[in-house]
């Protein structure tokens, strides 16, 4: 069961990530009223907007729309495979990695 089916069924609201490319860091502010802003950069001038999904299409347009947005995109958290048997293998292919990278140190070491 992914973790988008066990939200819907514990009947909490789905929630899309947008990050939102800025050209001045101080515009942040104005964004507070699409959604939560959880993350923001000064560096990068981007900043990470939680809003519920229902809405996440229309708000993405208005957002484009603006003076002080440079672009807008979807995360791509959706598209991350959560699984835990995906992420047993990926600790498991972790693990033979480190283990022939210390078996390739002890070696060069012994010569």
């Amino acid at each position: 069961m992914s973790i988008d089916e066990e939200l819907k069924g514990a009947g909490l609201q789905q929630r899309t990530c947008l990050l939102i490319y800025l050209y001045n860091v101080g515009d942040q502010y104005k964004l507070r009223k699409y959604g939560d802003i959880v993350y923001f950069s000064k560096k990068m001038k981007y900043c990470v907007l939680y809003l519920d999904s229902e809405e996440a299409n229309k708000v993405k347009n208005e957002l484009a729309h603006l003076d002080f947005v440079e672009r807008v995109e979807f995360s791509d958290e959706e598209d991350v495979d959560l699984s835990s048997s995906h992420i047993e293998q990926q600790i498991a292919d972790m693990a033979k990695e480190a283990e022939i990278k210390l078996q390739s140190k002890n070696e060069d070491l012994l010569k």
